[in-house]
């Protein structure tokens, strides 16, 4: 009993654990990074996706930005940027960012607040968007117009777009929109869109034909869960029956035949009735040969073919 106990205790623990480490974190997005739209806890941004998908036609990019085909109508966001690895930026990823306000895409960067001033000497694209971090505030040069001064939101034309940089990208996360929810602030970063597309690509989420992309885009995170427990169930079957336990045994010992039922039952297997008092006979000689020399009995004598055999016997006893 005990034993059974211990089994459905480790099965609840697999089961827990099971779904503490793999179930949970994907339903809730925690396993992607901070102000990912995948992620509905606090810090990431799926109530602002669900909020615009209301309204607008909403996706996520898992590809690269060249593949891309956005133009206008179409807002980009880039949420949760790191700004110092950011300040440093490569050439190439710019490149790509102005692909798309060439085609008249709007983008909309929001970057992690910064905790500490970002050195000049790593100011990031001055030369290229005049815009850089100053005492932990975002300052661009002429062509940016400040849009919101609370969330530290600046806004230039590029090609045929526009970008807005958003210094903190708090009030755009699950718990800000919980605590303070600004609709005139979104409305300022979407501008005229009727498409919005949230990159995925830069968390380092991105499509690469795995399950765990199937089932985050089919959803399928509860059939996981029911896998795990009939999986669970398999392994309690196994280990335990379902069907009620036998009645104990008695200690009483089982008798069986004695040796002399047993060999009765053996020489009627193995032995013709009709044989059976010339192959008695013949053994019965040869253990009694010396006891009886003068005894000359023929082993083809009628008598051994006596079919009542209890008649041969007595015939056979007044001959010894």
């Amino acid at each position: 009993m005990l034993s059974k106990i211990a089994i459905v205790v480790i099965l609840i623990a697999l089961a827990w654990g099971f779904e503490e480490v793999v179930v949970s974190p994907l339903e809730t997005g925690a396993v992607y990074p901070e102000y990912s739209s995948l992620r509905s806890d606090p810090m990431g941004s799926l109530a602002l996706y669900e909020s615009l998908a209301k309204v607008l036609t909403v996706e996520r990019l898992y590809k690269s930005r060249y593949q891309l085909d956005a133009g206008s109508g179409t807002t980009f966001f880039v949420l949760g940027v790191d700004p110092a690895p950011w300040s440093k930026l490569e050439i190439s990823t710019l490149e790509e960012y102005e692909a798309l306000t060439r085609k008249g895409a709007r983008l909309v960067i929001a970057f992690l607040p910064v905790s500490r001033p970002i050195p000049v000497e790593d100011a990031w694209s001055e030369a290229r968007w005049h815009i850089r971090f100053i005492d932990k505030r975002l300052k661009g040069g002429q062509e940016w117009k400040i849009i919101d001064e609370k969330a530290n939101a600046l806004e230039r034309p590029l090609g045929n777009g526009s970008v807005v940089l958003v210094g903190n990208s708090y009030p755009l996360s699950n718990e800000g929109l919980r605590d303070e929810r600004d609709a005139a602030l979104l409305v300022k970063l979407a501008g005229p869109a009727k498409e919005i597309i949230f990159d995925e690509n830069h968390f380092g989420v991105a499509e690469t034909g795995s399950i765990t992309k199937l089932m985050r885009k089919y959803h399928l995170e509860g059939a996981l869960a029911v896998l795990a427990l009939v999986a669970g169930l398999f392994l309690w079957r196994s280990a335990s029956s379902l069907l009620p336990s036998r009645a104990p045994r008695s200690d009483q010992p089982v008798s069986g035949r004695d040796s002399l039922e047993g060999m009765s039952a053996l020489l009627r297997r193995g032995i013709a009735e009709k044989d059976l008092v010339r192959v008695c006979y013949e053994e019965w000689k040869k253990t009694s040969l010396n006891e009886h020399k003068s005894l000359n009995i023929d082993a083809q004598d009628p008598l051994f073919d006596h079919k009542n055999v209890a008649a041969a016997y007595k015939a056979l006893m007044e001959k010894l």
